[in-house]
């Protein structure tokens, strides 16, 4: 049998040999601090649950706060450094990697039992301070621009398999027993995760979101003719192609590795990160509790979401977005246009009978009874948790445009804007002509302003920026959505609005997701102090604007791979309980594939709000 000494020996120096031996990175502070700030938070984190265990109480949420504050405190400080890996701004994405680690050692130890617990909360407690130790370790490794030093990390797990035993033998009252290899994996995966986060750009490795990284250029080159220039990667891992005298040359990637970019397309739909929701203390911040989001219930819910009126509901799985790209634009654009096919948007909405069929007009109070026959944009039915469980389901109602831009280094400029205005501009959609109504009042009675369906969307393309690195993309989905009370509750899989059941809403709007980034927003375009009339985005910031940017919005990496495609807008509905809504939908896509072709044409029909 392995002596104890043998055995922890063995487990100290396996995985420190591995990541002892990994190449030196570039020297950096900011990296370090933040680094170091990780573990700090881990161990304090981790010591108010231990306390709150040991007493059988209540965390204490002064003590979790406290952490919290000085853990945001250290990331804003590193960042002054300006020599970060990471990207700055990322306190959220690593803040949410420590409670996550926190919660899975009380879960490992005694399934987050609330105590009282002497054994249970020292083995909390060792295992947070170990994070803290190790984290250490690697911070002054990586302000040194040297590899860890194994004898740190050895001396850490030491103390901390110390500390198990002697809990373990100090009672008979733990929980569990044997638990210090499960407690020391648990602790060096979330160590290995965080530093990979923050020290992945200096590792020479060309991660998601970087255009390159050290002395690797990701094959990109200057323009001809070059002699012997090359671009060079700045300490942030974005190119800086001003050592070329013509600037770096921009090639066309494949969406799809090794094959041609003209060809029909498929995304699904999958589970994304949790994110905190837009009307939260901190939207769209990635989150593993309510508390990373400010503490209100339901305010950390995991992607896909769509937020409206206040109110955010998942969003189902399996959405399917089927594209077709008929031709590729050379370099520099590479800004190949994309068609979503509908067959015919006159056919009757087989989801939603209780609407009638054409050519007959849509029953009251439905404003619409026709949808695409063959649509490349399919949501399946989904339960809205609301009023007791109602039924939501999206249909598009006419062909989809967009594009998707390969250009690499990254060229195109994708973002969207949409920012609408309730008033009526008339049958021109456009505002101070002759067709203008008389004004409405600015409220949400049936002759208010929030009670019709009209209003002007302004909708803009890009922010005179380069878009993140990546395969970007964005494409129109014109469509209706109708949430309605069913007979079976809660909404089954397949259900359909039918006759005798109660619509509660349908809206019809043109949805532009987009992987560079999206805002929208109410304003007073025409000058007559009207906005909106009804909930807007949300309580806290009704008119907006509400900007969802990279992180969480996510190209698809160069070679393939998950992207998350982000929308905003407002929505003139025209009646209770919704009236003018602004809305947030946050959808992540699995990697593109190639499906049958299809033939897709498609002239988009001017219309009004949009």
């Amino acid at each position: 049998m392995t002596s104890r000494l043998g055995r922890l020996l063995l487990a100290a120096f396996v995985p420190l040999a591995i990541v002892a031996s990994a190449a030196a990175d570039t020297p950096s502070k900011c990296a370090s601090a933040k680094i170091k700030a990780t573990g700090k938070k881990a161990s304090a984190r981790a010591k108010c649950y231990a306390k709150a265990v040991a007493k059988g109480e209540t965390v204490s949420t002064d003590c979790l706060d406290t952490a919290s504050s000085k853990f945001g405190s250290g990331f804003s400080k590193a960042e002054t450094k300006a020599d970060c890996h990471a990207p700055t701004g990322d306190s959220g994405t690593i803040e949410s990697k420590v409670d996550a680690f926190v919660d899975n050692v009380r879960d490992i130890v005694n399934s987050s039992a609330a105590g009282p617990n002497r054994c249970d909360s020292k083995k909390i407690q060792a295992a947070g301070k170990k994070a803290g130790i190790k984290a250490k370790c690697h911070a002054k490794a990586v302000s040194k621009g040297v590899p860890v030093d194994s004898t740190c990390l050895a001396n850490a797990e030491m103390k901390f398999s110390a500390s198990i035993s002697k809990a373990e033998t100090a009672g008979p009252n733990c929980t569990h027993s044997g638990q210090t290899n499960t407690l020391e994996s648990a602790v060096d995966a979330f160590i290995n995760d965080a530093n990979g986060e923050l020290t992945s750009c200096g590792n020479g490795t060309i991660d998601p979101g970087e255009a390159c990284d050290g002395t690797n250029l990701g094959g990109v080159t200057c323009s001809s003719p070059a002699g012997a220039s090359l671009p060079t990667c700045k300490p942030d891992c974005t190119l800086d192609c001003s050592s070329c005298p013509n600037g770096c040359q921009v090639t066309c990637e494949p969406i799809v590795a090794s094959q041609p970019i003209p060809n029909t397309y498929q995304m699904i739909g999958i589970p994304g990160p949790k994110l905190c929701v837009t009307y939260s203390a901190s939207p769209f911040a990635p989150c593993s509790t309510d508390a990373a989001c400010g503490g209100a219930s339901g305010t950390c819910v995991q992607t896909p979401w769509v937020t409206a009126d206040g109110f955010a509901f998942p969003f189902p799985t399996n959405i399917s977005t089927t594209f077709t790209v008929s031709s590729a634009t050379p370099a520099p654009s590479c800004e190949h246009p994309a068609c979503v096919t509908c067959g015919n948007p006159d056919a009757a909405c087989a989801g939603i009978p209780g609407c009638g069929a054409p050519p007959d007009p849509p029953v009251a109070p439905c404003a619409r009874n026709t949808c695409c026959d063959t649509p490349g944009f399919v949501v399946p039915t989904f339960n809205v948790p609301i009023i007791g469980g109602l039924c939501g389901r999206v249909d598009q109602v006419a062909c989809g445009v967009g594009v998707v831009n390969t250009s690499h280094p990254q060229t195109g400029d994708n973002e969207v804007t949409k920012v609408g205005d309730t008033s009526d501009p008339g049958d021109d959609c456009t505002y101070g002509t002759l067709d203008d109504p008389a004004a409405k009042p600015c409220n949400t009675t049936p002759t208010g302003a929030g009670g019709d369906t009209k209003g002007k969307v302004v909708r803009t393309v890009g922010n005179t920026q380069p878009d993140a690195p990546g395969i970007q993309y964005r494409i129109t989905t014109p469509e209706m959505a109708t949430v309605w009370s069913d007979s079976q509750n809660p909404c089954p899989p397949g259900s359909t609005y039918d006759t005798g059941e109660m619509l509660v809403s349908q809206l019809v709007l043109n949805a532009e997701p987009t992987t560079a980034g999206a805002t929208g927003a109410f304003a007073d375009l025409n000058g007559d102090m009207c906005t909106h009339a009804g909930a807007g985005f949300s309580s806290a910031s009704p008119d907006g604007p509400i900007t969802v940017g990279p992180l969480p919005a996510a190209a698809i990496p160069y070679g393939g791979g998950n992207s998350i495609p982000v929308a905003a807008g407002p929505v003139f509905s025209g009646s209770a309980p919704l009236f003018d809504i602004g809305f947030i939908a946050i959808t992540p896509n699995g990697s593109p594939t190639i499906v049958a072709p299809e033939s897709c044409s498609c002239t988009p029909v001017p219309g009004c709000p949009e």
